[in-house]
């Protein structure tokens, strides 16, 4: 864990043993979920003195490549092709098969839907409470690496990071691709640039994105101004 002011370590934490594929905090960020290589999940409390895990999930066949969290639940993709939801109030856990590598999930805005990418080049578009398939998207390139794919701040746009350099839109309902655009720098080949990352601001639409080349870019509106406080 980092001080964001200064950039220099304040904790660190222990117990995964192999390289870790995704992070990420909880509303109040007093929780840190994690995935990684060695196939487990593990749940850290950032106010506990203690450096290791409070819980371990180990259901995972293979890498776990990407989590998410929701007030009460633990949404995770693996490379054994399964989306695992985690309910953290009963102790329940419900697989969704997907048959492909998973290399990102996500929850809709509304809670009512999950969101997954996989390594066909395929991004599904799930019922939450009973893994109905509600529709498909493809179009982009993605069978070798981990990219993130996540929904707009209103759930009406499917965004997905590729393989070629390009971030990809799709219309939620008629799941037809509306556009994308380049990460990569300008002049270079598209296969130079995986976009590996992609963050939707919750409110608002703006977007980050990361990739293997360059710098974290931040994406708007032409007409899109800041709502203030």
């Amino acid at each position: 864990m980092l001080d964001v002011g200064t950039g220099q370590p304040i904790r660190r934490l222990r117990g995964h043993t192999s390289r870790i594929n995704a992070v990420k905090f909880n509303n109040d960020a007093s929780i840190i979920v994690t995935g990684s290589y060695d196939s487990t999940v593990r749940v850290w409390d950032c106010k506990a003195r203690t450096f290791d895990p409070v819980q371990v999930l180990n259901e995972a066949r293979d890498s776990v490549t990407s989590v998410q969290l929701s007030s009460s639940e633990i949404l995770t993709g693996s490379v054994d092709g399964q989306i695992r939801r985690y309910d953290v109030r009963f102790g329940k856990l419900v697989c969704d098969t997907i048959g492909n590598p998973v290399t990102s999930v996500s929850f809709s805005r509304d809670g009512h839907c999950v969101l997954a990418s996989s390594l066909d080049e395929k991004i599904r578009l799930l019922d939450r409470d009973n893994g109905e398939l509600l529709n498909e998207y493809k179009g982009h390139k993605n069978n070798e690496y981990k990219v993130d794919c996540c929904l707009s701040h209103d759930d009406a746009t499917i965004v997905c990071g590729a393989e070629d350099g390009k971030i990809w839109f799709w219309d939620l309902v008629e799941s037809s691709r509306t556009f994308s655009v380049n990460h990569s720098r300008p002049g270079a080949q598209n296969k130079e640039c995986v976009v590996y990352s992609l963050a939707y601001h919750p409110k608002e639409p703006c977007l980050l994105s990361a990739g293997s080349w360059g710098p974290v870019k931040v994406w708007k509106n032409s007409a899109w101004t800041p709502e203030e406080d």
